[in-house]
């Protein structure tokens, strides 16, 4: 019996051969089980579609249809006053919102210009070009700037000479 284990283990095709077979074998009773002579033969839609217009047929030529509901008809003129009443009152919602906006926007736009106004009046007074704190600094160009950067490393100490971390940074 242990001979006959190690053979199969050894031989894992020989495993999934037989996992074939028998899963091929319990479909196939599936199918049969299916092919029931008991259970009643499946019909397209089409069919059962046709079946059930013929029933209704039937069941309509037995009944009487009810007659249509009697509507009221309500008069289209006061329905309309009253659609304009509602428009009307929602335009003239609009326009109060609207007028409204424009007057908080015409106020923000006037106490944007005060503050304006007032940061001018205070730099105006705080500039002063005789203070050290104030002078505008040197302005350099692009040439300059590179140019500068090459003399730094012409005039600098040898690159070997430098640190690593320096060189890094």
């Amino acid at each position: 019996m242990g001979d006959f284990i190690d053979f199969f283990l050894k031989n894992p095709f020989l495993i999934i051969v037989l996992i074939g077979i028998l899963s091929s074998m319990l479909g196939k009773k599936k199918q049969q089980q299916q092919n029931d002579p008991n259970t009643p033969p499946k019909k397209k839609w089409q069919e059962v579609m046709r079946e059930l217009q013929g029933e209704m047929g039937q069941g309509n030529q037995q009944q009487r249809p009810a007659p249509a509901p009697v509507r009221k008809p309500e008069p289209q003129a006061t329905q309309a006053v009253e659609v304009m009443d509602v428009m009307d009152e929602t335009k003239n919602e609009a326009n109060k919102r609207i007028a409204e906006l424009r007057r908080l926007q015409q106020k923000y736009d006037q106490e944007r210009l005060y503050q304006k106004a007032k940061a001018d009046k205070i730099t105006s007074a705080i500039s002063d070009t005789s203070s050290p704190v104030y002078r505008k600094g040197p302005s350099f160009g692009k040439k300059q700037l590179i140019d500068g950067i090459i003399m730094s490393e012409v005039l600098g100490p040898p690159r070997a000479k430098r640190s690593l971390q320096r060189s890094r940074r």
